[in-house]
């Protein structure tokens, strides 16, 4: 009997095809529309997905587009089960996780990120606050002088539930437009400001599918902050 290398060695299937495959799983029919596969530089990993009169869109960044296959199918069961409105089986969310998760595809990714999308703000000088002095006092008093000053700025936007954040990417703290008011007393600003700050000393862990973005360390040390207390009482006060 001869066999061919084919039967021996089956091709990978395409993205379209696992795609398609669980689709049909999902909908609980042997049917399902045709599946066009289209790459974007996209900088988010997600994908998206459309139902169009030609068969479903499956829309990918080049990065998940080139990852292996079962990191594909593990896309293609959390985009079409939220599509269905359903939960996506965990064992697939957890090891989607796990592969962003390894430390190549997160480098992979932050340059991605650095090199195609830019970060928006308004600069350092609020019209009530200037972060650029607050860095400075903050430095001084908790971290130590060589601590690397990223850019500093307040956002476009006034939120009330994203007060400030840290964008490794960029070595970016942008802080809420929200904070730069006249009642807003200094030591709250401050406070936000520090703890982003502090995401710069204790980057987010990563371990297998688990991120801990507020480690041990982290909560330790920003427990240091003098009016933390205050801090934290005005603003749940306030929102």
């Amino acid at each position: 009997m001869q066999l061919l290398a084919g039967e021996l060695f089956p091709a990978e299937e395409t993205t379209e095809q696992i795609f398609r495959r669980v689709y049909a799983a999902l909908a609980r029919r042997p049917d399902a529309p045709d599946v066009k596969l289209l790459v974007r530089p996209y900088v988010a990993t997600m994908g998206k997905l459309r139902l169009t009169a030609g068969g479903l869109e499956v829309r990918l960044s080049e990065l998940m587009a080139a990852a292996p296959a079962t990191v594909r199918e593990a896309l293609a069961w959390i985009l079409i089960s939220r599509l269905f409105r359903k939960a996506p089986p965990e064992h697939w969310v957890r090891h989607y996780r796990q592969y962003l998760n390894r430390r190549e595809i997160r480098r992979t990714h932050l340059a991605l990120r650095a090199a195609r999308s830019r970060k928006r703000h308004c600069g350092p000088q609020g019209a009530v606050y200037d972060l650029d002095h607050l860095f400075e006092e903050l430095r001084e008093r908790y971290f130590e002088p060589l601590m690397a000053k990223p850019r500093l700025g307040w956002s476009g936007r006034l939120s009330r539930t994203l007060l400030g954040h840290y964008d490794h990417a960029h070595h970016t703290i942008v802080l809420s437009s929200w904070l730069d008011r006249p009642e807003v007393p200094q030591y709250v600003v401050e406070y936000v400001l520090y703890h982003e700050m502090l995401h710069i000393k204790h980057p987010v862990e990563h371990r297998r599918h688990r991120r801990s973005v507020h480690t041990a360390a982290f909560r330790q040390e920003e427990r240091r902050y003098v009016q933390l207390k205050e801090a934290k009482d005005w603003l749940k006060a306030a929102r």
